[in-house]
């Protein structure tokens, strides 16, 4: 390639680019002429076109990290990475759909969603985090930013609930983050909220707590701490009948995913047992696929632990940010 009879050198291509990706302008500022700007970024050439303005130094599809790289150069210096793809970047979870990477830019500036790049106008810019070099949305305002865009109240749940899950969020600050945002789009974010706060910190429980409803038992806590008569600490008890002392616990199959978490259930529940409690427990697809044989056995291990002396033990709530399996 020439620039008035000089060679240009790839080296001074790539130098001009973040992660392969370079703007239009930026390569005829380097003497890349127009026509061959054209033919290499053709179905069959060497380069190919990210965005409007925005050329990709390599002829496929881009990975997420390039596809933030590549709206976070289209929106401006001033954009900010949010959504699926900003909890991406946060380690938490994949960056969603190939269609859609979400950036947030000011109100003031205009820039409209082409291609994969969802751009959306706001007065309340969030102050930025630095991840893989891209300035990105704090953790609550990407999540909150994912589930106004989400359809599916599982798939919300599911994202909320491995979020808080995680320590990285609470739902005390996602409500707040909610209500501090536009109204559109957050009455499912706000049901699922309403559900978790209620102790429902999977979809598994979720639906566990709502087949409950039809059970006719006493209503249940969730997530308390339990104490033997010492005050020595038990467990975290997921689903509490106090009248009982009677545990409903659903295996959710993240639990058991290595060895040193099984062997923490196991004498979660060893010790649980010692001290005479009941613990009854199913797996999320006996909520799905055998809901009346899951009351069956809630009602007759609650007839069960009636017909026993209760234990001495005590609870108390816990709270969003000490919840946890406890070993």
């Amino acid at each position: 390639m020439k620039r008035g009879g000089a060679k240009i050198d790839a080296k001074v291509i790539a130098a001009a680019s973040d992660r392969g990706l370079v703007r239009t302008a930026q390569l005829l500022e380097l003497g890349v002429a127009s026509k061959t700007i054209v033919r290499r970024t053709l179905p069959d050439g060497i380069w190919s076109r990210a965005l409007p303005g925005l050329v990709f130094l390599k002829n496929r599809s881009l990975t997420p990290l390039e596809r933030a790289t590549a709206v976070s150069i289209y929106c401006g210096r001033d954009a900010v990475i949010s959504g699926r793809a900003g909890l991406a970047l946060h380690g938490l979870g994949s960056a969603g759909s190939f269609e859609e990477t979400f950036a947030l830019i000011p109100e003031s500036q205009h820039r409209k969603s082409v291609g994969f790049a969802a751009v959306e106008r706001t007065w309340r810019m969030p102050t930025p985090e630095t991840k893989s070099g891209l300035r990105v949305a704090p953790v609550v305002r990407c999540l909150c930013d994912a589930v106004r865009r989400m359809r599916n109240t599982e798939q919300c749940m599911a994202l909320i609930a491995s979020v808080v899950q995680r320590g990285a969020a609470t739902v005390d600050a996602i409500m707040k983050e909610l209500d501090a945002g536009s109204t559109r789009g957050t009455a499912m974010p706000r049901r699922v909220l309403r559900e978790l706060a209620a102790g429902a910190h999977s979809v598994a429980e979720a639906r566990a707590q709502k087949l409950y409803r039809r059970s006719g038992l006493p209503a249940m806590q969730h997530n308390v701490a339990v104490y033997d008569a010492q005050g020595k600490f038990l467990l975290i008890a997921d689903n509490w009948l106090d009248d009982v002392a009677l545990d409903w616990e659903i295996d959710s199959l993240e639990y058991h995913l290595s060895p040193v978490a099984h062997r923490a259930t196991v004498e979660r529940r060893e010790r649980a047992q010692n001290a005479g409690l009941i613990v009854v427990t199913h797996l999320p697809s006996d909520i799905r696929e055998d809901p009346e044989r899951v009351l069956s056995d809630l009602r007759s291990r609650y007839e069960q632990a009636k017909a026993r002396e209760r234990p001495n033990v005590r609870v108390r709530p816990t709270t969003d940010q000490t919840y946890r399996r406890s070993g």
